[in-house]
């Protein structure tokens, strides 16, 4: 099959690594499809740190043709997603023309963007489906969640032949706005275990750190805005290294190293580099919490961990089952998460990790310091971890389901 993917933040990163759950499963996914024989193309924006190029760029790899959109501003803006959505909609339509695709194939966080694969698909006469990665449940932090709540989302999938949603939880927040239940259909978020599983050894990490292979180390990934509570997490690390003092935390950022230490006015997220920091210093911990920026080699971070901690206090916008949590699950590390979107459905506790209420610093404290004294029980759950990811999330079964499903749009698709 021809295959046109739609997702943003897959363009030129000056040799960077990709940021973001969907970005990466998409891209995971791609290399699956085109594995398996199938034509891949990529229609994005640039990444969230390109390098001066600002021009339209097509870049052939081996697993796909990428079409980097040059769009600019901040992702959650009216300007941004204006652009975004007509010169996405008009590209696929000039590439359709060109080498007709077989289906298009989009994936957001937000239920807005999912306009754009319906609009693709209804003006080039294409079937679609669209993959959604988080619940319809509107915040008024951005913009873009405003315009995705559930009267609107209905119309934002109208042109859809099928929604795919990752989570149970995902699918209940669609039917709770009234969309179709025969038109949804449950696909996980895939897992690359060849680069993620029990194999990957952590000892170079720790080693070039310092830090001693029996210290007990965590590990936060994600971005410094408030709904990922990190902040949370810094006020129970204080707490926990009066407990087990040797503790070191690994915060994973989802920028470079340079943009933490020298955030410019003109940074996206310098508010927030400013409040964790100043919140790291107030509690002196800047000995045991390492800032790292964008890496490509996470699996050697997660398997030097041996905890990974959620602090999120909601997943709208980040992804109900985070893929960084998915993947250092793979590499048998548990996970303390707190109870929030599609969470509970692969974090049991005492089986997985330990689950504690969001934003609550005493419950997060408490479950870290229960994993990390006692390292057999940690070990143990984080056996039970790969063995779930293996059973459940293996990237080549998800590629399989899609294909079928592609199959099945296709030959069902009536046009327009």
């Amino acid at each position: 099959m021809n295959i046109c993917m739609i997702c943003p933040e897959i363009g030129d990163s000056c040799g960077n690594a990709f940021i973001g759950g969907h970005v990466n499963n998409v891209i995971q996914l791609s290399k699956s499809l085109f594995d398996s024989g199938h034509a891949i193309t990529i229609v994005t924006t640039p990444h969230r740190y390109p390098g001066d190029r600002k021009e339209e760029i097509s870049d052939n790899i081996e697993y796909a043709q990428i079409v980097t959109l040059p769009v600019s501003g901040s992702f959650s803006s009216i300007s941004y997603g204006s652009a975004y959505s007509i010169k996405t909609i008009k590209k696929i339509y000039e590439l359709n023309k060109l080498n007709k695709f077989d289906i298009i194939h989009g994936h957001s966080g937000y239920s807005v963007l999912a306009m754009i694969t319906g609009t693709s698909s209804k003006i080039s006469n294409v079937p679609s489906i669209h993959s959604l990665y988080c619940p319809i449940n509107p915040s008024r932090d951005y913009i873009v969640s405003l315009f995705s709540n559930g009267s609107l989302s209905r119309v934002h999938f109208s042109n859809i032949d099928k929604i795919v949603t990752v989570t149970d939880n995902i699918r209940r927040s669609l039917l709770s706005t009234g969309i179709n239940g025969g038109d949804i259909v449950d696909i996980p978020i895939g897992i690359n275990l060849e680069k993620y599983n029990t194999n990957i050894s952590g000892k170079n990490i720790r080693e070039i750190y310092n830090i001693d292979q029996k210290q007990p180390v965590l590990i936060y990934v994600g971005s410094l805005t408030t709904r990922k509570g990190l902040s949370v997490l810094v006020k129970s690390f204080k707490d926990i290294l009066e407990t087990m003092p040797n503790t070191v935390l690994f915060m994973l950022l989802n920028m470079p190293t340079d943009k933490y230490y020298y955030p410019s006015k003109l940074d996206a997220d310098m508010k927030h580099v400013f409040e964790i920091k100043k919140l790291i210093t107030h509690f002196s911990l800047e000995h045991c919490i390492i800032p790292v920026g964008i890496v490509d080699n996470l699996s050697d971070y997660m398997a030097a961990s041996d905890v990974y901690v959620a602090p999120f206090l909601d997943t709208v916008g980040i992804a109900d089952h985070p893929t960084s949590m998915l993947e250092a699950m793979a590499v048998g590390v548990p996970v303390v998460a707190t109870d929030v979107g599609g969470i509970s459905e692969i974090v049991k506790s005492g089986k997985t990790g330990i689950l504690v209420e969001p934003g609550n610093v005493g419950e997060l404290r408490e479950g870290i310091i229960k994993l990390i004294s006692d390292m057999k029980f940690c070990e143990s759950l984080g056996a039970n971890c790969s063995a779930m990811i293996r059973e459940r999330f293996d990237i080549n079964v998800v590629a399989t389901k899609y294909e079928s499903l592609y199959k099945e749009v296709v030959r069902n698709h009536r046009g327009n």
